[in-house]
């Protein structure tokens, strides 16, 4: 099985945020539909709200987004991006009764704005960690997305509480040279070369009740949330081996050991379920890694010995023995194909 078919049947995002995207970006000033025309999107595919596109198409969104001149356009997005905008969930994070019920909220429901990543919530001594983890971390694009997305959720807590600051925002590459497009945006502690993106708030302001909440609105929205998330296929075991696989390359060699604890599962009972869905781990290892390369090599001027680091192979030699396996050709004949294309 093929990565890219996997995401186009398991892995999607909603219409509601891509919309949210492009209304940001026009605010910016960047054309509607150019953007629309570079993405392979139709205006027909955003007429409802409650829709769904494949991951891979905002991906080449969010691709086209990061070309932008702007030190940060990431953060140039998040600042324009507006809870209303991000369609049920927004307002329901809104209508809560405490930052605590909004966070478990946007937990249960995180699957109704997109599938690119894992939000999780960590208490750790006297701190409140929201941490995200995206899928495909080593592509240039993630970097912008989640940047915005950090953006917008700073921009989202301080109007639902009263005189509460963001303690700290992580990120999970090192420190640019350049800080001013970050201070200006999040006003608090920067952290670099974190192991997760993440905000981080003080742990007291968890039950602060929200400025906006709203009982019976919320019940509404909750149900709606509820039919909405219903409607979503299940995630299959192979789509989060391959999120997990994809977390796990930006730091080295995959564990597969490591994998099946964190999916609470053996080795062999990992094995078994793959195999009832008709693929194996090194099959989902291998096709993650083929689609990453490609990706790398059209999207990027990395060179190859540099890729294959970001994949996880301790040799670049056995990176290209693979890619020539995979496609025939060499990295290099690869990228040199793909620029002729374009």
């Amino acid at each position: 099985m093929s990565i890219s078919n996997h995401d186009s049947a398991h892995t999607s995002v909603s219409v509601s945020i891509t919309l949210a995207v492009l209304h940001a970006a026009s605010r910016l000033g960047i054309e509607r539909q150019s953007l629309l025309t570079a993405c392979g999107l139709e205006t027909e595919q955003l007429s409802d709200p409650d829709g769904r596109l494949p991951f891979a198409t905002q991906e080449r969104l969010w691709q086209q987004i990061s070309l932008i001149d702007h030190p940060e356009p990431g953060l140039a997005i998040g600042q324009h991006l507006t809870p209303g905008l991000f369609s049920v969930l927004g307002y329901l994070l809104q209508s809560s009764p405490t930052l605590a019920d909004a966070l478990a909220a946007g937990l249960r429901y995180q699957r109704l704005i997109g599938e690119g990543g894992e939000l999780q919530l960590h208490e750790q001594g006297d701190e409140l960690q929201l941490l995200y983890r995206p899928l495909n971390p080593q592509l240039p694009a993630t970097r912008t997305r989640v940047l915005a997305l950090l953006a917008a959720w700073v921009q989202m807590i301080y109007p639902l509480l009263n005189n509460v600051r963001v303690r700290r925002v992580q990120f999970a590459y090192p420190q640019p040279a350049d800080l001013a497009a970050y201070q200006a945006c999040f006003a608090c502690e920067l952290q670099f070369d974190a192991t997760d993106y993440g905000i981080v708030l003080p742990k007291a302001v968890a039950s602060t009740p929200l400025l906006q909440a709203n009982l019976p609105l919320q019940s509404i929205l909750r149900q709606h949330a509820e039919a909405l998330l219903a409607r979503l296929p299940s995630e299959s075991l192979s789509a989060r081996v391959v999120s997990l696989l994809g977390e796990q390359l930006a730091r080295g060699e995959p564990d597969r050991a490591e994998l099946a604890r964190r999916l609470k599962l053996s080795e062999r009972t990992l094995q078994r379920r793959l195999a009832d869905e008709g693929c194996n781990y090194q099959q989902l290892l291998n096709d993650t890694r083929q689609q990453l390369a490609q990706q790398h090599l059209s999207q990027s001027d990395l060179p190859a010995a540099e890729i294959a680091l970001l994949l996880g192979y301790s040799e670049p030699s056995v990176f290209f023995r693979a890619f020539r396996q995979w496609t025939g050709l060499t990295p290099g004949e690869y990228r040199a194909q793909q620029r002729q294309a374009g």
